[in-house]
């Protein structure tokens, strides 16, 4: 067939109206069109690599009437460790999905979109940058950040780890607000949710050698502080680095596994980092009536701190959004939300390396912190302070 006679039966009007609404456009637009169909012809341009990397994002709208439900630890004078309550009450749920697919309107924004996608970060690459961080790749490394838990209990750490030595130095402040002792008998005390959210909760801790050193302080509690020495292995939490305490670090070690990945933003900027945001969801599953009536409120106990207060709860739905440092895989902000409106924050304010970060406290310091604090145990075994030097 010669190529005019595909027109044959066309009449000139009609062929000019064809031409008018669809223009041939510019060569360069028709030669690299013509490019990658021919790609796709000669089998260059597989179906894999069409779809590599993508995903198609169908948005859940849940509407839900809960009750309040929430963990939080309540940690008061020089205890070691504090009260864990976990209060869980009745759940109705109504679910409802919504789908929402759009197609590209011409073959050649198929193309190029497909093409533009397949160069982003995909999910297996994003998770490959968290997991491969690592805190003991630097000479010194300070953080400062906060931990929020649903807006009434706070705690501001601030993390100095010598990477030649291993030492470390961390400090860490409570601070709530009356809503958080709201829940709690405060008639035993002979006080009220306001006077206690005047108080600050203090714990300086120093990983010098084997050693871990601990002072604990509140300026609920007149006269001085109490310390502790232990052997630092005892303190599960520094494997291998007591960034391994931070809530970013519990959320990659028990959370993290359960979402799915919905929603990856690139070159975004944190803290004057570059960074990658990522958006992250989880659907819970769906519980019996008999489950939920024997969801009764648990009597506070006493907490070691080797206790994972980041634990996974598989029962509500839950997003969690994090901002993640691209030059070193450490997560610089999350936010973990559950469908009942309780949600826990991560946020850090400060991240210095190497002869910009300060060097742990010295065994002079700790020496003479030591000596304004009372002893918390009268065996302190054979540890030799002289050598934190």
């Amino acid at each position: 067939m010669k190529k005019n006679d595909i027109f044959n039966h066309i009449s000139d009007d009609d062929a000019a109206k064809i031409a008018a609404e669809y223009p041939t456009g510019d060569k360069n637009q028709r030669d690299r069109l013509f490019r990658e169909v021919e790609k796709r012809v000669n089998g260059s341009f597989s179906a894999d690599d069409e779809v590599r990397g993508v995903d198609i994002y169908r948005p859940r709208i849940a509407m839900k009437i809960i009750s309040a439900a929430a963990a939080f630890v309540f940690i008061a004078g020089a205890a070691r460790g504090g009260y864990h309550l976990l209060i869980k009450d009745k759940r109705s749920t109504e679910n409802s999905s919504v789908s929402d697919i759009s197609e590209p309107s011409t073959v050649e924004e198929t193309i190029f979109e497909t093409a533009a996608v397949s160069e982003q970060i995909t999910k297996e690459e994003i998770l490959e940058k968290i997991y491969s961080r690592n805190y003991e790749s630097f000479d010194r490394i300070n953080m400062k950040y906060r931990e929020n838990m649903n807006g009434t209990s706070f705690m501001d750490g601030i993390i100095k780890r010598d990477g030649s030595t291993g030492n470390e130095s961390v400090m860490k402040t409570w601070t709530h607000t009356p809503g958080f002792f709201e829940d709690i008998d405060t008639g035993i005390n002979n006080t009220t949710p306001e006077e206690l959210a005047q108080t600050s909760i203090y714990n300086e801790m120093f990983f010098v050698k084997d050693m871990l050193i601990r002072i604990y302080n509140s300026t609920s509690k007149e006269g001085p502080g109490m310390y502790e020495i232990l052997k630092r292995s005892t303190y599960t939490l520094d494997q291998p680095t007591i960034f391994s305490d931070t809530y970013s670090e519990r959320l990659i070690r028990d959370l993290i596994e359960h979402f799915d990945i919905q929603d990856i933003t690139e070159n975004t900027s944190f803290i004057g980092r570059n960074c990658t945001e990522v958006f992250m969801t989880y659907i819970g599953s769906e519980r019996s009536a008999d489950e939920a009536a024997s969801d009764l409120p648990m009597e506070p106990k006493m907490a070691s701190e080797e206790d994972d207060l980041t634990t996974f709860n598989s029962e509500y739905d839950q997003e969690l959004s994090l901002t993640i440092d691209n030059e070193t895989g450490f997560i610089l902000k999350a936010k973990l939300s559950y469908d009942d409106g309780y949600y826990e924050e991560f946020e850090v304010n400060e991240l210095l390396f190497n002869d910009n970060a300060e060097l742990p406290e010295n065994g002079e310091y700790i020496r003479n912190h030591i000596a304004e604090c009372e002893l918390l145990y009268d065996d302190l075994g054979c540890y030799d302070l002289s050598v934190i030097d």
